[in-house]
């Protein structure tokens, strides 16, 4: 390893970090290798800046890491909660909504339960680590990034989360478009009646979707009012007590800019274009410098973190069963209902079409509610870790 990294100024280091993600994203979409379909670009993105580290090219501790992501993190929640319909999303599809929150709260319950279970054998710190896995399986990226960042979890946990979630995802997905076949004994189970189903069917219309043209007054729309969002969490997370293990300043500040994000969705804020794609921007450049400052190979348990991980996904389905049965929803939507809690925007829309194409925009709105619960669950999930730890 250098003594020094070949870019540790701050323009190279920056013009590396940048480019990680940039280079795989484009590989990703224009090669549409299969490697890509089993391992997802966020994880080489995550991946190459350990390497890059550990060989020094960059470095493993920076000023730049530590400044981007305290106005990085917030940033991003604030503007990816901007999406959020809640009125809209309970309306259409609240059967749906009732079985994401149950199977949420599956998620919740299955990472504490399996904390207790395997702690003997798991990492140390990885009751944040299921914090910041809770946060991702019930919102996504930004949610992992989110919790991970609240709970001051370590660096090297955050790789092992990033290690776990994919992997498990990898699993479960089939199961979830597998399960288009158990649809006579699943509805008789959860007593969905066809009228029912139609009902459900005849309400979903298109979701209204944000135009594509961003222009520069959209993102300095977006960034004037979340800079604005972030400076009120921080004042108001000054007046709020510290109550250990786990609610720090920095936890309370990330909980008030998540709830500053929903209050915002509400707002014609909402129909600003863009805030998707810069969120996403903020995400990426994060995961990489999360990656820099990484090392995995202090890390051992890797493999009891992935049955513990397993674990936790079957207590989740056992929830999304319950929820189907309350709820009266038919296989479909119950799929949908489960991979917009583990999988997220990205992954809700494509097992919708494979079950039902009529229920894209319910699985697009369920996955955008994920992200909304994502940040509260994940916080309670590493707060209920940390007391049994």
């Amino acid at each position: 390893m250098a003594a020094e990294a070949i870019f540790h100024d701050t323009v190279g280091v920056m013009a590396v970090i940048t480019m990680v993600p940039v280079f795989f994203i484009w590989l990703e979409r224009t090669t549409r290798w299969k490697i890509f379909d089993i391992l997802p670009a966020i994880l080489w993105i995550f991946i190459t800046p350990v390497l890059l580290s550990y060989y020094g090219v960059i470095p493993h501790e920076s000023p730049v890491y530590t400044h981007f992501k305290a106005l990085a993190v917030p940033i991003f929640i604030v503007l990816m909660l901007l999406d959020i319909d809640i009125r809209r999303a309970v309306k259409v599809a609240w059967r749906g909504a009732g079985v994401l929150v149950l199977g949420s709260l599956g998620i919740v319950a299955g990472a504490v339960a399996a904390f207790a279970l395997f702690r003997a054998e798991l990492p140390e710190n990885t009751g944040l680590g299921f914090g910041a896995l809770a946060g991702s399986w019930i919102g996504g990226t930004g949610n992992l990034a989110a919790v991970a960042e609240g709970l001051n979890t370590p660096s090297e946990m955050v790789g092992l989360v990033v290690l776990v979630d994919n992997f498990i995802y990898l699993l479960y997905f089939p199961i979830i478009l597998t399960s288009k076949r158990w649809g006579g004994w699943f509805n008789r189970f959860s007593k969905v009646s066809n009228d029912q189903m139609q009902a459900i069917a005849d309400s979903v219309n298109a979701v209204e979707r944000k135009t594509h043209e961003v222009h520069f007054r959209d993102i300095l729309t977006l960034l004037g009012f979340g800079f604005t969002g972030i400076l009120i969490a921080q004042k108001l997370s000054e007046l709020l007590p510290i109550i250990p293990p786990v609610m720090t300043g920095k936890t309370w500040a990330i909980l008030l800019v998540t709830t500053i994000g929903i209050i915002l969705s509400a707002t014609p804020l909402k129909k600003v274009a863009g805030s998707e794609p810069v969120a996403m921007t903020f995400v990426y450049i994060y995961m990489t410098m999360i990656g820099a400052q990484a090392d995995l190979g202090n890390i051992g348990g890797a493999v009891w973190f992935l049955v513990a991980g397993a674990f936790c996904i079957i207590i989740h389905f056992g929830f999304i069963l319950v929820g189907a049965r309350i709820f009266r929803v038919d296989v479909s939507m119950a799929a949908v209902a489960s991979v917009a809690a583990v999988g997220g925007a990205a992954s809700a829309p494509v097992a919708a079409a494979y079950h039902r194409e009529d229920l894209v925009p319910v699985s697009i709105m369920l996955a955008l509610l994920g992200y909304g619960l994502g940040n509260y669950l994940g916080v309670a999930t590493g707060w209920f870790c940390q007391l049994i730890a």
